[in-house]
């Protein structure tokens, strides 16, 4: 019960980027929580892509997931991170989350720059 109202918190924390979901709670998470709410937000009606941010120490831990549309793996890549185009992961260490979110929205916006 506990890890289902953590990931409905974290979902709730969640906004829309050029109809991409990112949430980005200050607070840490579990890893296994936060990709699980990254899986979650893709059942929202609209919604094919999402990234869950959080801190975790001195890093900032990411989580990317996507129903095909878009590849989180060559997003993620470009902060450090990796994985396949549907499920992707990365740690940035060094810098707030804020830096980061902006990071992600960058790194999105060259992607979908690239891809049309």
């Amino acid at each position: 019960m506990q890890d289902t109202v953590a990931r409905y918190k974290i979902m709730q924390s969640a906004a829309l980027y050029k109809n991409i979901a990112i949430a980005a709670p200050e607070e840490p998470q579990d890893r296994i929580v936060a990709a699980q709410a990254a899986d979650e937000l893709l059942n929202i009606v609209g919604i094919s892509t999402s990234f869950v941010l959080f801190p975790d120490g001195e890093q900032i831990i990411i989580s990317g997931r996507s129903m095909g549309d878009t590849n989180v793996q060559v997003i993620l890549e470009q902060l450090g991170g990796g994985g396949n185009a549907a499920a992707a992961g990365g740690q940035v260490a060094g810098k707030t989350l804020e830096q980061v979110a902006v990071e992600l929205t960058q790194a999105i916006d060259r992607y979908l720059e690239e891809d049309s």
